[in-house]
Parts: structure tokens; C-alpha cells; sequence
């Protein structure tokens, strides 16, 4: 059950922060990273494990890299923007922070 809900956090987060990135240009990215940030944090005070946030984190991360990649239609979610390439990179570095914070 503490995996499914690791998962669920980390897919709705991962989601979320896709959707917001491009809203209002800096605000939908800050509310973004931000979510996600204590989404995972969330996760590892709810299960008291590491290995729940690591694994929220690693679905945040498939997400966001499947919305980065052509669909069939070729549409892109994450765009090769400013804002897609600080999505990318600011949310990897953030996922990965709260994965490493103590819980």
C-alpha cells in the first residue's frame, strides 16, 4: 500500500508540475518545483522509509521524461524552451533533494 501511494505521489506531482510549468511563466514553474518538492517530503514523513521518496521521485522523473519526448502526433508537453529546460533541470535537482533529505 506505501508503494502505491509513493507512486501516486510521485505521478500526480510529476503531473502537475508538467501542466503548471507553462502557465504563468515564472509562477507555474516556482509552484511546480515546489510542489513536487514537498509532495516527496511528504512521502517520506507519511512511510518513515527512504526508499518511498526515492521511488516517488523515480516517477516523478519518468513523467517528466516521457512529457519531454515526441507523442505519436508528435506534441511535446515540455517544450525546448527557457522554461522546459529549467523544468527539466531545476525539478531533477529538487526531486532528488527531497529523495536525499533525512525523513
Amino acid at each position: 500500500m506505501q508503494t502505491l501511494s509513493a507512486l501516486f505521489f510521485g505521478i500526480s506531482s510529476g503531473l502537475a508540475s508538467v501542466l503548471l510549468h507553462q502557465s504563468v511563466a515564472p509562477v507555474g514553474l516556482i509552484l511546480g518545483l515546489t510542489l513536487s518538492y514537498f509532495s516527496i517530503w511528504y512521502v517520506g514523513r507519511y512511510t518513515g522509509k527512504r526508499i518511498y521518496k526515492f521511488l516517488a521521485a523515480c516517477a516523478w522523473v519518468v513523467i517528466a521524461l516521457r512529457a519531454g519526448t515526441f507523442g505519436v502526433g508528435r506534441e511535446l508537453l515540455i517544450q525546448g524552451d527557457s522554461l522546459g529546460a529549467a523544468l527539466m533541470i531545476l525539478g531533477l535537482i529538487t526531486v532528488a533533494l527531497a529523495a536525499l533529505r533525512r525523513a
